[in-house]
């Protein structure tokens, strides 16, 4: 078992297997991109399940990959299919704009994959297009349907809210009316290209508007290792909504993850700069007494709560995955 410094077990670990993305969010990257990791720089497949290996075996056991995108690297489903027969790995999931889904879900699912994650910021195809720089709303709802016919479950739909750009949670709600996944609206975290700004919604704010779309009814979370809050549904319903709030209620006393990045460091909290680097436990050959002792190290160092550093945020959320 994984105890850090503030006493929170540890058993969760995200990892970003690329920095590349195929679509360009407005939360989360400039319009140009960011610099591309060198192909040198990138973990490979068998040092990310050397370290997951180090790590399961010390209590993680739920991994997540992410991105970029994390389809966009490929032989992603031969990842998951590593991943999935460590021992000591109860479950490995995925969060994905959904866009590559269709043409991955079956051998994702397959190799092991248990649950997916989607970023579906409108179902509005132009405001779909506008906050993804690009992006085809059709191509990300047909991921969501490949999701729920190969069986993952639950199905998860991340929607980050921008004010006055799809702050409107009716659309939503009727999803929930008609498909079996859970609606998660996320407040727009200071880490993305801009200053949320004008831009931020509270969670607060939308419960009070989902209020009026009512009655609900409360339900259990999910299955998952995630921050949720709040979550409920319209009576009948086959899908639910919840509320995530990193900005307005941070949920740091009950923190349980780490995150790998696509070059091999540990971050230890999502709005600090503090890495540890992998990369000398890892080549030329994973050396797991090392690795155990950086996730010892990590323990120590893991800030108590967001905001404890000031010197900013270190990268891009596309970099960090999230």
């Amino acid at each position: 078992m994984l105890l850090d410094a503030a006493a929170r077990r540890i058993d969760y670990l995200r990892i970003s297997v690329t920095d590349r993305c195929n679509l360009r969010c407005r939360y989360c990257m400039p319009a140009a991109g960011v610099p591309e990791m060198g192909h040198g720089d990138v973990l490979r497949f068998e040092e990310i399940a050397a370290f997951v290996e180090v790590a399961a075996g010390e209590g993680i056991g739920s991994v997540r990959l992410t991105g970029g995108e994390p389809l966009a690297r490929l032989g992603c489903p031969d990842l998951v299919r590593m991943l999935a027969v460590i021992p000591g790995v109860r479950e490995v999931s995925l969060t994905t704009n959904g866009t590559l889904l269709p043409r991955y879900a079956m051998a994702l699912r397959g190799a092991g994959l248990q649950r997916v994650n989607i970023g579906l910021p409108s179902l509005d195809a132009t405001t779909y297009r506008h906050l993804t720089r690009g992006g085809n709303l059709d191509e990300a709802l047909a991921g969501l349907d490949a999701a729920l016919a190969h069986g993952f479950a639950p199905v998860k739909v991340n929607v980050v809210l921008l004010r006055g750009i799809n702050d409107d949670p009716a659309p939503f709600v009727e999803l929930t009316r008609r498909l079996p996944v859970e609606v998660r609206f996320i407040e727009y975290m200071p880490i993305g290209p801009e200053s949320p700004g004008r831009y931020f919604v509270a969670a607060s704010e939308v419960l009070d508007r989902l209020r009026e779309l009512g009655p609900w009814e409360e339900v259990e979370a999910l299955p998952g290792r995630g921050p949720a809050q709040h979550a409920f549904r319209l009576p009948g319903a086959p899908g639910r909504l919840a509320c995530i709030a990193p900005v307005s209620d941070h949920f740091c006393r009950g923190c349980n993850r780490l995150r790998l990045t696509a070059d091999g460091r540990l971050r230890l909290c999502l709005l600090s700069p503090r890495e540890i680097d992998l990369k000398p436990a890892l080549r030329p050959r994973p050396d797991a007494a090392a690795l155990r002792a950086l996730l010892q190290r990590a323990m120590t160092e893991k800030p108590r709560r967001m905001g404890d550093e000031a010197d900013g945020f270190g990268r891009a959320m596309s970099q960090i995955g999230g």
